[in-house]
């Protein structure tokens, strides 16, 4: 299970979160539609979409605590800013709705998103600041959304886990993948971006996805230096663009384009 550690937007972007703390459904009903989804928070209990029902909104291991209310604007800010980087539409093609939660604790651990059956979910934990809510919510929706990128692609799970060295040992429980999580990353000629990434084969390819996403400029000085890092890149740029080929051009005004990485 993937967990992350770390026009129409101008609206929450520009606005300080005060302001919108009377019509928080409404922001989020507007922000959604952008790209085909639902965004919700409150009751845990409703953390589903339809076809699903309210027995689909619990998710084994994982521990939901109901978000306070003026924690939200500054996440809604944060996803507002994720959907910048894909087509209007993009993800609603991915998943079907996004959850703020409170804090969320997978087996013990407290962590900055998961996934469910069809949706993902971002912390907006009152202990924390509404700058690191903001940037939890904007790299969570790259970061949790990749997952279903990854899950319904066994051909691209193959050829990606054939990138990463042979004797690697990842971590199996969320506790563990967090602790490791915070140890120094590994030599980039490893072809792992982050010491998180390098947990799991999963959270390696969340851990591309959410720079090509957040921060094209790094992804393409990697590549540029790190062949295996570039090889690795290809098949996650190859993966988005089957899902929706408009993609295509977005990589290519990142500088990503996948003829230039292979």
């Amino acid at each position: 299970m993937a967990v992350a550690l770390a026009g129409a937007g101008a609206y929450l972007i520009t606005r300080p979160a005060g302001d919108d703390a009377g019509d928080l459904e409404g922001v989020a009903d507007a922000l959604g539609r952008r790209q085909g989804l639902i965004i919700g928070f409150g009751n845990p209990k409703s953390f589903f979409a339809p076809p699903y029902i309210e027995a689909d909104a619990a998710v084994e291991g994982v521990v939901f605590d109901p978000v306070d209310r003026d924690m939200v604007a500054a996440s809604l800010k944060g996803i507002a800013r994720a959907f910048n980087a894909y087509p209007e539409g993009c993800l609603g093609r991915i998943i079907k709705a996004i959850f703020i939660a409170g804090k969320i604790t997978i087996d013990g651990a407290e962590v900055g998103g998961t996934y469910g059956q069809d949706w993902i979910f971002v912390a907006a934990p009152r202990n924390t600041s509404a700058e690191t809510r903001e940037l939890a919510a904007e790299l969570g929706v790259h970061h949790e959304t990749s997952s279903f990128i990854w899950w319904r692609n066994s051909a691209l799970q193959a050829a990606f886990i054939a990138q990463e060295p042979a004797d690697w040992t990842f971590q199996t429980s969320a506790m563990n993948q967090v602790a490791s999580g915070h140890a120094a990353d590994p030599p980039v000629e490893t072809g792992f971006l982050s010491a998180y990434g390098a947990t799991t084969s999963e959270n390696d390819f969340n851990t591309y996805a959410e720079i090509i996403f957040s921060n094209p400029s790094r992804m393409r000085d990697l590549a540029a230096r790190v062949p295996l890092i570039a090889k690795k890149l290809n098949l996650v740029l190859n993966a988005y663009t089957q899902v929706d080929a408009r993609l295509a051009d977005s990589f290519s005004k990142m500088g990503l384009s996948t003829s230039t990485n292979r």
